[in-house]
C-alpha cells in the first residue's frame, strides 16, 4: 500500500532549471513510501522510474539549450529536393563487346587485357554532377540476356533483381570490328519497344572498339591487330538507323583507349535531363509531335 502526501504551493519562476530543484527537493522531503515485503521489488522500480523522469526534464533544458547553440554556430545551408537522384543505367549488348570495359574505364578509369565473361550481376554507384545539378548513377552490368522480359512475370521467373523493366535509361553495345553483333541489339531494341513505354526512355547506341578499326590505305602497326574498314558502308546503315529511324543517341568508342568513354556517357545525362524538362513541359511533346508529323500545332 501507498501513501502520498501532498501539499500544494504556488510557485512562480522563469527558469526550468529551478523548477526541476524544487520538484527534487519537495519529493525527496513528502513522499512517504509504505511498501509491503512481497511488493518490495516492483516498489523500488518504480521509484528508480520516477526519479529518472525528474532527471529527464534537466536533461531535455540541457539538450534545448545545446541545440540553440549549435544551429546559431552552422551557417545556413538551403537544401533542395533535387540535390541528388537516382538514375538506373544498364548496359546490354552481345558477348565480347566490351560492355564491362566501358563501365570499368568511366568509374575505375582501367581496362583489363584478358578477357573475362560477366556472370553474375555487377552494379556501380558513381555520382555524377552536370549542368550544376547531382546525380547517383547506378549502373549494372549483366550477364547476356537471350531476350528481353516482355512483362513482368517473365522478369521475375528468368531475370530476377535485374531491373530490366524500370531502367531509366539503356545503353546497347556493340562491336565495330563486328557489325553482325549489332543485329542483336536490333532485336533487343524491338523487345524493349514492346515490353515497356519507351516514350520517356533515352537509348543510347554505341559503337565500342574504334581502336580496331583503320582505313583502307592506312598504314597499320606490325604488333598491333587491326580490322580495315572494308565495311564502312553497313556503318553509315546502322548510324542511319539510329539516328533518323530509331531517334536514338549514337557515339563510337574505344573503352582499351578511353576514346569518348566519358563524352558518351555524358550524353546519356544530357538525353536523361531533356526527358526531364520536357516532363515538366507537356507542351515540348505537342510542338515536337507536330513538328515530326509535319504539322501545324497551336498553342
Amino acid at each position: 500500500m501507498i501513501k502520498l502526501l501532498f501539499s500544494c504551493y504556488i510557485v512562480t519562476v522563469s527558469n526550468t532549471k529551478t523548477i526541476v530543484i524544487l520538484l527534487k527537493q519537495y519529493f525527496s522531503k513528502h513522499i512517504i513510501h509504505t511498501v509491503e515485503a512481497d511488493q518490495g521489488e516492483e516498489f523500488s522500480k518504480f521509484s528508480s522510474k520516477k526519479e529518472l523522469d525528474l532527471d529527464f526534464l534537466e536533461r531535455r533544458h540541457h539538450q534545448q539549450n545545446a541545440t540553440d547553440v549549435k544551429e546559431e554556430a552552422c551557417s545556413p545551408v538551403e537544401t533542395s529536393p533535387e540535390y541528388m537522384d537516382l538514375i538506373k543505367i544498364i548496359l546490354l549488348g552481345a558477348p565480347t563487346v566490351g560492355k564491362t570495359s566501358i563501365i570499368q574505364q568511366f568509374v575505375l578509369n582501367q581496362f583489363q587485357e584478358d578477357y573475362l565473361p560477366t556472370d553474375r550481376k555487377y552494379t556501380y554507384y558513381p555520382t555524377v554532377i552536370t549542368n550544376e545539378r547531382w546525380y547517383k548513377v547506378k549502373i549494372s552490368d549483366l550477364p547476356v540476356i537471350p531476350y528481353f522480359p516482355v512483362n513482368s512475370f517473365y522478369e521475375w521467373a528468368n531475370y530476377r533483381y535485374y531491373g530490366l523493366r524500370s531502367a531509366t535509361a539503356y545503353i546497347l553495345v556493340f562491336d565495330l570490328s563486328n557489325i553482325d553483333t549489332f543485329q542483336y541489339i536490333k532485336t533487343l531494341r524491338e523487345q524493349i519497344c514492346e515490353s515497356r513505354n519507351m516514350q520517356n526512355v533515352p537509348v543510347l547506341v554505341v559503337g565500342n572498339k574504334e581502336d580496331l578499326i583503320v582505313p583502307d590505305d592506312a598504314p597499320t602497326a606490325g604488333s598491333k591487330p587491326a580490322i580495315a574498314n572494308t565495311s564502312e558502308e553497313k556503318r553509315r546503315d546502322i548510324v542511319n538507323l539510329v539516328k533518323k529511324h530509331w531517334k536514338c543517341g549514337y557515339i563510337e568508342c574505344s573503352a582499351k583507349y578511353n576514346w569518348r568513354v566519358m563524352h558518351l556517357f555524358k550524353e546519356l545525362m544530357n538525353m536523361i535531363e531533356n526527358v526531364s524538362s520536357r516532363d515538366q513541359s507537356p507542351m515540348l511533346d505537342n510542338i515536337q509531335e507536330a513538328l515530326d508529323r509535319n504539322k501545324c500545332v497551336v498553342i
